[in-house]
């Protein structure tokens, strides 16, 4: 890449250089390149030129990113030179009338800085675009491993809600005892083995409705759960354990019983959004410290997975507590 962008960079700057002769119809790019000895000496002028623009791509590329700054300085200036007088040397070597260094170099050092100049940009460019890509790999392990970390806070919360809530199965000697662990066992199955990556929609609204089953098996009093699952559109696939928090909320702290109209659930899908809905009547139920772990974790999942394609909107107020998202996806 280096190689032909220098070649393109050689031309430019030997054409720029040339305007005047060929607006003149004429080129004398060192002789006549019809001749033989001219088009060696095209062809020497071009290897020494890549020889300035390559050491000083070379040492900034060992010793810059070190911060080895004077090895830097130093091993340019020598390179430098030794590419000096080799074009020297082979001027000389070439020119039938004697050249003096004092001459030669006022007129060489213009060219061959540029060389060297077109080097350290070539460098600093892809160094920028360098640290650039791995500033965005660094950003994407950081959101691995936070979404990782937020993923392990949500597996032991449940967990140790459903087990709170089989304890007291175990405790009163209940035959939805045996049923409840079955539920607990099959969802523990779809945490551990199935939301590593996106799943699809059918999977997360099942997961859902053994959640229902579990927590229904617990309640000693009847409650009334209303859920409207409508997908219109196939093979949708979503980011797991998005809407089980806000259900788990509405069983903990929620007043479900028939006369409150119980608990509502929805979700609608349409051809550019997932809209989900969960409303309740508040309970008396006191929050405890851990109460909206999962509310909170949900947030910043969302604004991980779903950076400005989503809406959240929490609604709690005296006597309810309303949940609506949306998820906006692209066909």
């Amino acid at each position: 890449m280096l190689l032909v962008s220098f070649i393109a960079f050689y031309t430019l700057v030997h054409t720029i250089r040339h305007i005047p002769g060929l607006l003149h119809g004429r080129l004398n790019w060192n002789g006549e390149i019809t001749n033989t000895l001219g088009i060696i000496r095209i062809v020497a002028d071009i290897f020494i030129s890549w020889l300035f623009t390559l050491s000083a791509y070379l040492f900034l590329y060992w010793f810059y990113p070190n911060k080895s700054y004077a090895k830097l300085i130093l091993s340019i200036s020598i390179s430098v030179t030794l590419c000096f007088l080799l074009s020297f040397w082979w001027i000389k070597f070439m020119e039938p009338v004697p050249v003096r260094l004092g001459n030669y170099l006022p007129a060489a050092v213009f060219f061959y800085a540029i060389n060297v100049i077109f080097g350290m940009a070539f460098y600093f460019v892809q160094y920028a675009q360098y640290k650039e890509l791995q500033a965005k790999e660094l950003l994407l392990q950081t959101r691995q491993s936070e979404l990782s970390f937020l993923r392990s806070q949500v597996n032991p919360h449940f967990l140790f809600n459903h087990l709170n809530s089989i304890y007291s199965l175990v405790y009163h000697h209940s035959d939805q005892a045996l049923p409840a662990i079955a539920g607990l066992s099959d969802m523990l199955r779809y945490m551990l083995y199935d939301t590593t990556h996106e799943v699809a929609l059918e999977k997360e609204v099942v997961y859902i409705e053994k959640y229902i089953e579990l927590q229904k098996l617990r309640l000693d009093e009847q409650v009334e759960v209303n859920f409207k699952c409508i997908i219109n559109t196939h093979h949708i696939v979503i980011q797991p354990l998005l809407f089980l928090p806000f259900v788990e909320n509405a069983f903990k702290h929620g007043d479900l019983s028939g006369n409150t109209q119980g608990l509502f659930i929805s979700i609608n899908v349409d051809d550019k959004k997932i809209s989900f809905c969960c409303r309740n009547r508040k309970g008396s139920n006191q929050k405890d410290s851990a109460s909206g772990i999962g509310i909170e974790n949900v947030k910043k999942r969302l604004k991980l997975l779903y950076p400005h394609k989503h809406h959240l909107d929490i609604i709690d107020n005296a006597d309810q507590f309303i949940v609506n998202l949306n998820i906006f996806y692209e066909q």
